[in-house]
């Protein structure tokens, strides 16, 4: 028995022996963290799990960022505003997608979007953290104007996430996914840099002739985004959609089509009822700080609102602020430059001109021209990705719940988007023949966006 004893306890030595030189040899090659995170963690597969994880943390965001802005002073500059949240929704996704199984990056789907940093493909990754960190990050460097507090309350909400990850998750894990969220806001960021928005009309000289667009009453401000259509959009579709001609010329004979088209508008102000009235102050957003929910902030509670409604886990989510994110940006995109080609004059110019030399509309005009429609050539495209992802489902809209108005319920998205168009109509802003064209164009890019394949395999 004593040899046999002796032997064994030779051969765990041995092994004790062999343990230990391992053991040296990674502290000679490796940090005490690394050494913990070898150890403690061994190699996982990092794909899938994004389809599980609770998108709670994105909503919480997009909510408290709603919140920040609301109560900014000034009111971010909406074209600008739309435009970042649009990057932030492409990074959000870019954050989560190595999570979401067989999905692929939109730098293979977008415009001129560089390759995104990778995770490391065997290790594990947390991608609400990941999440946290992105949309922590790219808020800070994205929106424009944020105090001192407004970052503050960004650091504490990311700090917030991070303490109740660790409570079912490894530093190591969390370490990891903060840099991976950081990585991708960065490139984000990088890429935002370039793509050439200028909201500025310095330069630009304003076409003249019949039913040209001309600065407007009351306040004759310059114009706004001249030459957004130098910009780069997220799509190549965008490069070549185009809004169709007016559907009947331009003309001032009080027999015309467009005549009758600008006469609708004035008969409508005239009798607006109590509730039309509330239809066309609920979509007007903006108006300074307490007035109105700053743009995209509306549309993105609506989003926000369906997602959670509907128990969207954290891919699902972040693939959904990605496409609408995309919508916003490239509806804007072909409206503003296809604005500027037609350089239509607005009803409260021709109004003016040829039917009532007092009348002003019931909302302020803004200063572009207006065909096609600014509001339904954004709201169209991002209604139609819902309606392509989730059905024309009952939508409640409660945007303005901050100031008191009760919420509004609709039948379905379509009812909703038909709702915004006609907004347009009874505040004077808008022909009804632009909302009708803008939204058919608008449904046209949803489409295209919606049909976007991210999971291919």
């Amino acid at each position: 028995m004593k040899p046999l004893f002796k032997s064994l306890l030779s051969m765990r030595n041995r092994r004790k022996a062999s343990c230990l030189f391992v053991l040296f040899l990674f502290s000679f090659l490796y940090s005490c963290e690394q050494i913990e995170d070898i150890f403690d963690e061994p190699p996982k597969d990092s794909q899938g799990n994004a389809t599980q994880e609770s998108a709670t943390v994105v909503y919480d965001w997009y909510k408290l960022i709603a919140r920040t802005q609301l109560r900014a002073n000034p009111q971010p500059v909406t074209l600008l505003n739309i435009r970042n949240f649009a990057y932030i929704g492409v990074g959000l996704y870019e954050a989560v997608r190595p999570g979401i199984k067989g999905a692929v990056s939109l730098s293979t789907k977008l415009y001129l979007m560089p390759a995104m940093p990778k995770p490391d493909s065997h290790r594990e990754y947390l991608w609400g953290a990941a999440a946290n960190a992105a949309l922590a990050s790219m808020f800070k460097q994205l929106l424009v104007g944020l105090s001192e507090a407004n970052i503050a309350r960004i650091d504490s909400m990311e700090n917030a996430y991070n303490n109740r990850f660790r409570l079912s998750t490894s530093d190591a894990v969390i370490s990891r996914s903060q840099a991976y969220g950081r990585a991708v806001a960065t490139a984000i960021y990088n890429w935002s840099t370039t793509d050439d928005f200028n909201l500025s009309s310095q330069g630009y000289e304003l076409p003249q002739g019949p039913g040209a667009w001309v600065p407007n009453p009351p306040g004759f401000a310059n114009p706004v985004g001249p030459f957004l259509k130098d910009s780069r959009p997220f799509l190549a579709y965008s490069l070549t959609a185009t809004t169709p001609p007016l559907p009947f010329p331009y003309s001032e004979d009080e027999s015309s089509q467009f005549y009758e088209a600008a006469k609708e508008v004035y008969d409508i102000s005239k009798t607006l009822t109590d509730e039309q009235k509330a239809i066309a102050r609920w979509w007007a957003d903006g108006g300074g700080t307490g007035v109105g929910v700053p743009l995209p902030g509306h549309i993105l509670s609506i989003i926000t609102g369906i997602l959670e409604s509907r128990n969207a886990k954290l891919g699902r989510a972040a693939e959904i602020y990605a496409k609408t994110g995309i919508a916003m940006r490239d509806g804007h995109f072909i409206v503003f430059r296809d604005k500027y080609h037609y350089n239509l004059l607005q009803p409260v110019i021709y109004i003016r001109r040829h039917i009532d030399p007092t009348w002003l509309s019931y909302l302020p005009s803004p200063p572009y021209p207006e065909y096609p429609s600014g509001k339904s050539g954004y709201y169209s495209p991002v209604m139609q990705v819902l309606i392509q992802e989730f059905g024309d489902i009952p939508v409640t809209d409660n945007a303005y719940a901050w100031r008191g108005d009760e919420p509004r319920h609709y039948a379905s998205i379509s009812e909703l988007n038909q709702e915004v168009a006609m907004s347009r109509v009874y505040g004077g802003i808008h022909y009804k023949f632009t909302m009708d064209t803008t939204r058919e164009i608008g449904r046209e890019l949803g489409n295209y966006i919606a049909n976007i394949d991210l999971t291919p395999h």
